[in-house]
């Protein structure tokens, strides 16, 4: 990652409620053009609800999220209580058509290995065979070729994770969310899949936002670290700095195993 990047995703004073529960509070997120940020937390400090936001499946209640020069005309989404969904705007089509997420439990579309990865190019206009040629492509990068031609239905988790990320290579969107990505992976996939996010960032300039509870991952591919605690980015830094020298002391225990209370 270049020491110029500038920031991609910025984010600030971003809330969400559920309820009476007050899932994130006042949210502030920088993610660098270029780079892989992490952020790490425990079950239920509102990691993938923040990543829903950012990928724009899922409003706020308040805060803005800018997405610098991803597509012309469509930078900033300014939220408050009245605003509907950005994935039911038609404005933000071209931005969301920019961004691929993967959740931890990935979604399988009916119909072969291969059609689930050529789906997306044939919707962005892309012939059959050129489809099918650059999926195919992807396929033996993530290492489920062989699977290209049985149904999607019949891959294990770990298989449906690595169709997640051929996905990705295929499309080669400017953003790129993943929650757990390695949460299903043995060892092999989880080398394998973390080999294919460095590759995406360095060959072909794709921004990632993963979120995680794994330590080892993210001192592995992350360039920048954010660590998100009871709702709240409690510290973010680049990777060695995060790791060697947290400023806060909750950062601090975490990163030694310490349990959070």
């Amino acid at each position: 990652m270049s020491a110029t990047s500038t920031d991609l995703i910025t984010a600030r004073g971003v809330r969400k409620r559920f309820g009476a529960r007050e899932v994130l509070g006042d949210i502030d997120l920088s993610v660098p053009a270029g780079s892989i940020t992490v952020i790490l937390g425990t079950n239920g400090a509102g990691k993938t609800t923040l990543l829903r936001i950012l990928g724009l499946l899922e409003p706020a209640d308040e805060g803005t999220v800018a997405y610098d020069g991803i597509v012309p005309g469509v930078s900033t989404v300014t939220y408050s209580t009245s605003i509907r969904s950005p994935a039911q705007d038609q404005r933000y089509l071209p931005l969301r058509r920019q961004m691929l997420l993967a959740f931890q439990h990935p979604t399988v579309f009916s119909g072969s290995v291969l059609s689930n990865v050529t789906y997306g190019l044939q919707l962005r206009g892309m012939s059959r065979t050129d489809a099918e040629e650059r999926s195919m492509a992807a396929l033996r990068e993530a290492g489920i070729a062989e699977r290209a031609r049985q149904h999607a239905s019949s891959l294990s988790g770990g298989e449906a994770a690595r169709l997640s990320v051929a996905r990705a290579l295929a499309l080669q969107p400017r953003l790129l969310f993943l929650d757990e990505p390695s949460a299903s992976l043995d060892p092999y996939g989880t080398k394998l899949l973390e080999d294919l996010l460095l590759h995406m960032r360095d060959d072909l300039g794709i921004t990632a936002v993963i979120v995680t509870q794994d330590i080892f991952e993210a001192r592995r591919v992350a360039d920048d670290v954010a660590f998100l605690h009871e709702g709240r980015i409690i510290e973010q830094a680049p990777r060695h700095a995060f790791f060697s020298h947290p400023r806060d002391d909750r950062t601090r225990r975490f990163v030694a195993g310490e349990l959070l209370v």
